[in-house]
């Protein structure tokens, strides 16, 4: 047995190959090598029916690959002939200023190979991971799966099966309900090891179509209890997937990546000289604690955000929930001259302003602009930018639906299609085919032609269907939508590169495309559609794990007949990301204003650490996101500064504390009445239900 070590700041990857050349990858973190418990070194037992256990490993794989033309493995693709054959070639490090990476490639006597690369970027402690299958054969190869990344032998802690010691976390997607994270331990998900092990056993999780956040969020988390440590997969794809726990004899092994030849109707020629990466994904482990698990995935999304050039953590102004899908000229001037001296960067236009829109999102597809309603776009752009603000406007461009000229027999060959039949999502909306050129100069003309013109520096780009689990148009259905959905992010490039300076808001009927692909496309992103929810602080704070604060635009819809209560509530919340105001802002009286400044003037000096910080979060809030009870805090904390923000729900905790391992002294607040600090403990008391508080403090 061989293992090739690779020692970073606070992970060890080690490469372990056996003596027939099959290879695969621990991460461990640092400090914990000697407690691998090395299972190679001890000889498979013989079988015994009666035996509680018996001594059975297997090294697992580097990555899972399934050919069309090779025997499957039963219960699940993973660990088939395809894979076993693929044998240790070589390694290479290739070293830059800021980024490491490791290059291992397998090869095959049949003439495949794959490419896998692992990238340890400068200032981050996860890792990003893709595979590249390689045709250096004279034949076409039909890939039935592949996997963007595989961590086998999960625990490498354990002796043996480990009975009670495991679980898996994962979040579950859903509309207005974003994030809930839940956690099973594998005897609930009845991956205990049986009596003889002969079935690979799996828990196969994903979405399919083009939200790729619709069940599940495209994360998980695999927990070894008794030793605490996480490790952590991310996979960033903007159509569907799926991860797969697979019981492998004594352990356990996580994959992730594109949705197989079963779950997703998917699988792909390769031609001779051909190749196929697969999407990345991001990975991590630690020995700390949950959340910090899964943020430091997360915060590989920086990586993109930083590139992308937005400054700051400006606010938004978005008038769905004024207008609610009825927007006029007159209106928006109202509205930017009412926001002009109050901090607000972005004053967007959402669904209802183009010809032919009929309920918001009727007849749209043709975008142009309803003249009847707004006779001077480009002047109105101009007069919002004297006003020193940023004109935005929403779009759905990835569909036509009724009451469009596009949403017609006679553009049927530029929709999707599947088994023939243009795609229908509720008799109204049909897709374009973005592989299509005739539609990609449409929409270049429609879209940006008109942001151009009009001189919008801002674009909410929506998506309110799923087109399903595959198109024509390829080798398979789940191809078929992969070249799609490759295409769109490809149009999201286009936007970028010939509007350099245009900000794009990703949605997806709120957060159904919150996956770190589409992140990395867009400065910001609709975190959900709980416009006016009780909700929305708790939806926000599941959200910390999952993509970073500094993207996450939240809701806070303020009404001329909100209480003080209210409004302290709803701006307390998008404390948690960014704010996007909405609601009667022209219409409020001075008192309910004085309030909203004062939120924009303490959420400027938490900029910092929104920006940059980690999240923990503390209480007893109950596990029923529309009726929610109990207490919530969240405390995020970067360098010498941190900042708690406090939600009390129904039936709130009377009191109760947060102990700390550093001191604290409060700097600031917002209507703070009911936090206090002695040194490393925070106490909060006596909040009323639906209240909320922020405080913001120094860290000794």
């Amino acid at each position: 047995m061989e293992i090739l070590k690779h020692e970073f700041e606070k992970t060890i990857l080690w490469y372990i190959i056996d003596d027939g050349k099959k290879v695969s990858m621990m991460l461990i973190p640092s400090g914990m090598e000697n407690e691998v418990k090395k299972p190679w070194e001890e000889p498979n037992g013989s079988f015994d029916a009666r035996a509680r256990y018996i001594h059975q490993w297997m090294i697992g794989d580097l990555v899972h690959l399934s050919l069309a033309h090779h025997p499957k493995t039963s219960g699940t693709m993973k660990f088939s002939k395809s894979s076993r054959d693929l044998k240790f070639n070589e390694q290479k490090v290739e070293k830059n200023d800021n980024c490491v990476q490791i290059i291992t490639e397998l090869i095959s006597e049949e003439g495949y190979s794959v490419i896998h690369t692992v990238s340890k970027y400068k200032g981050y402690d996860a890792f990003m991971v893709n595979c590249e299958f390689i045709n250096n054969s004279n034949r076409t190869f039909t890939i039935d799966m592949i996997t963007s990344v595989t961590l086998d032998n999960l625990s490498p802690f354990q002796q043996d099966d480990a009975p009670w010691k495991y679980c898996l976390h994962r979040f579950k997607g859903g509309w207005s309900m974003e994030g809930k994270h839940i956690q099973d331990d594998i005897e609930e998900l009845a991956l205990e090891k049986s009596y003889s092990a002969c079935f690979m056993e799996s828990e196969k999780f994903g979405s399919l179509g083009g939200y790729p956040v619709e069940r599940y969020f495209p994360t998980a988390v695999f927990e070894d209890k008794e030793y605490n440590v996480f490790w952590t997969i991310q996979l960033a794809h903007n159509s569907s997937w799926q991860m797969e726990l697979t019981r492998q004899q004594d352990s356990l092994s996580l994959s992730a990546g594109l949705a197989d030849c079963d779950f997703g109707l998917w699988y792909k020629d390769i031609e001779p000289n051909g190749h196929f990466k697969t999407p990345t994904a991001f990975i991590g482990v630690t020995n700390t604690n949950f959340e910090e698990a899964c943020q430091n995935v997360t915060a590989l999304g920086n990586i993109a955000c930083d590139e992308y050039g937005e400054k700051g953590l400006p606010v938004c102004y978005n008038e769905f929930c004024t207008t609610w899908g009825a927007p006029t000229q007159e209106k928006i001037i109202s509205y930017a001259n009412t926001l002009k001296n109050k901090n607000v960067k972005y004053i967007v236009i959402d669904a209802g302003w183009s010809k032919d829109c009929y309920n918001g999102q009727g007849g749209n597809g043709g975008w142009e602009i309803n003249t009847g309603i707004f006779p001077d776009m480009k002047g109105m752009c101009d007069e919002i930018r004297k006003m020193g603000m940023i004109p935005g406007i929403w779009f759905e461009m990835e569909v036509t639906t009724k009451g469009s000229y596009y949403y017609s027999d006679k553009y049927d060959d530029l929709h999707l299609k599947r088994n023939g039949y243009v795609i229908n999502i509720g008799g109204w909306r049909s897709f374009w085919d973005f592989r299509k050129p005739e539609v990609i100069d449409i929409l270049s003309q429609k879209v940006i032609g008109l942001l151009k013109d009009n001189g919008f520096g801002y674009i909410k780009v929506d998506y309110n269907a799923n087109l399903g689990n595959g198109c024509d148009g390829a080798e398979s259905l789940g191809e078929g939508l992969r070249q799609h959905e490759e295409a769109v992010a490809g149009f999201f490039k286009k936007i970028k590169r010939e509007i350099p300076d245009i900000i794009i808001e990703n949605c997806a009927s709120g957060g159904h495309r919150l996956e770190m692909q589409m992140m990395g496309l867009s400065a910001l992103a609709s975190f959900s559609d709980a416009h006016e929810a009780n909700e929305i602080p708790y939806i926000a704070a599941n959200l910390h794990n999952l993509i970073l604060p500094r993207q996450s635009l939240i809701w806070a819809v303020i009404h001329e007949d909100d209480t003080p209560k209210r409004i302290k509530y709803s701006m307390a919340a998008t404390f948690l990301g960014r704010i996007c105001l909405s609601g009667d802002v022209d219409k409020l009286s001075e008192d309910r204003w004085e309030i909203i400044d004062n939120a924009l003037d303490f959420y400027g000096k938490c900029e910092n650490i929104i920006k940059h910080g980690t999240t923990n979060m503390y209480g007893n809030r109950g596990n029923n996101t529309r009726y929610a009870i109990g207490t919530q805090a969240v405390l995020r904390r970067t360098g010498n500064e941190a900042l708690l923000v406090v939600h009390a729900f129904a039936k709130p905790a009377d009191t109760f504390e947060i102990e700390l391992d550093y001191n604290l002294k409060i700097t600031d607040e917002f209507y703070n009445e009911n936090v206090t600090v002695n040194e490393n403990k925070i106490k909060i008391e006596k909040m009323e239900e639906y209240s909320a508080l922020a405080v913001k403090f120094s860290i000794d």
